[in-house]
C-alpha cells in the first residue's frame, strides 16, 4: 500500500476522527471506503437537458418570444 497525503479542513478532519472512534475503523479505512464508493460507481453521462432540468420553465416569456421580428440583427 502507498500513502498519499491530504490536506483537509478542521471541519473534515474531526468529522473523520468521529466516524472512526463510532466505528472503530481507522481513518485510513474509512477514507479507502469512501473513495471506494465514490469512484468505483458507474458514472452515467448526462445530457446537458438532464444536467438544466430544474431550470427548464423558469423563465416567463411572451408566448411568441420564438416568432418575434427580428429587426436590427440584420433582417430589417
Amino acid at each position: 500500500m502507498e500513502t498519499v497525503t491530504v490536506k483537509l479542513d478542521k471541519r473534515h478532519i474531526q468529522m473523520l476522527r468521529d466516524q472512526a472512534r463510532a466505528s472503530g475503523r481507522s481513518q485510513g479505512a474509512i477514507i479507502r471506503d469512501l473513495i471506494e464508493q465514490h469512484l468505483a460507481r458507474p458514472r452515467k453521462r448526462l445530457s446537458l437537458h438532464d444536467r438544466a432540468r430544474d431550470l427548464c420553465g423558469s423563465v416567463s416569456l411572451p408566448a411568441d418570444a420564438s416568432t418575434r421580428k427580428l429587426t436590427g440583427y440584420g433582417r430589417d
